[in-house]
């Protein structure tokens, strides 16, 4: 008799649980929001491209002389004044019998110096030959060389102009973004394997290239093709569609509200949102999480 009033008291227990857990309210889900303020949007386009040097310097001795030492190597950064050789004059002297190149000899300096700072890209002087006049004894490249050789699509040769401003990027470069300018577009293309392309050439701004860039480094160019009116930048990530269109979900008060986008502009970031009746207003940034029109949710902390 006593088992089995446990086991009543059991199940009534059990089943006003279950009652009780059945009733009570779904918890609302928490999504992350963002307020639309008005803002200026970029329209830019991608380029892959390698750091290359448009110019070198090439380092001179005023006649032809033997080089006694050699005091750089290929690759090497040096400063402005570095020595990068030293002229053997007595094997020089011995060498020729010309008055006019003796004399040149006699006043020139034994070290041939950098003339500014710059990359070592090529050393020509040979320890104990002679080196021609003419021939550099090394190739200098400045920083204002520098450029990044970007491959151009053929579906974004419609939107770029010589002369845009780009920002320059890159895994090896110490800064996040450089600043540039889409100096030359080829007037001829290459077609590859997968897909057509168009050398441009992108010069960083003067003096902005640093000893992070070296030559044969990747790059991206980002260039900036226009740039949109103030309007009300929403990103794709909270944007849903159906077969009535593209909507998105505004807070009001913990509800979320189901409102239609008529009229935008599609950009990279987002859809640009002329309509100041956007000023101020608190959309859904997960909207996947929203159980429809009029659905109660919880706004993340910020």
């Amino acid at each position: 008799m006593k088992k089995r009033w446990f086991w009543m008291v059991a199940i009534v227990v059990v089943a006003i649980g279950v009652g009780v857990w059945v009733s009570a309210p779904d918890t609302p889900p928490v999504v992350k929001t963002t307020v639309l303020t008005p803002s200026l949007v970029e329209q830019t386009v991608s380029c892959n491209g390698v750091v290359e040097a448009a110019d070198g310097v090439g380092v001179f001795a005023p006649v032809s002389c033997y080089i006694q030492e050699i005091r750089v190597t290929a690759g090497q950064r040096v400063k402005k004044g570095d020595v990068l050789a030293v002229v053997d004059k007595d094997a020089t002297y011995a060498e020729t019998g010309d008055v006019p190149t003796q004399v040149l000899l006699a006043g020139m300096d034994e070290a041939l110096t950098a003339p500014d700072d710059g990359i070592v890209v090529e050393v020509s002087a040979e320890v104990g030959k002679m080196l021609p006049f003419g021939t550099p004894c090394a190739l200098l490249v400045r920083p204002c060389d520098l450029r990044v050789h970007v491959a151009i699509r053929e579906k974004d040769l419609r939107v770029l102009k010589e002369g845009m401003r780009v920002r320059i990027s890159g895994d090896g470069l110490e800064q996040a973004a450089y600043d540039g300018v889409l100096s030359e577009i080829a007037y001829t293309a290459t077609t590859g394997s997968s897909a057509t392309i168009v050398a441009g050439v992108v010069t960083p701004d003067e003096g902005v290239a640093d000893d992070s860039f070296r030559l044969g480094l990747s790059a991206k160019a980002t260039v900036i093709t226009s740039v949109t009116e103030a309007g009300y930048l929403v990103p794709y990530e909270a944007v849903l569609a159906d077969e009535e269109g593209s909507y998105i979900y505004v807070l009001e008060n913990g509800v979320a509200r189901l409102k239609r986008v008529e009229e935008a502009i599609q950009v990279s970031q987002g859809l640009l949102l002329a309509d100041s009746d956007f000023a101020g207003v608190s959309i859904v940034l997960e909207p996947e999480k929203v159980a429809g029109d009029g659905a109660t949710v919880m706004e993340a902390a910020s």
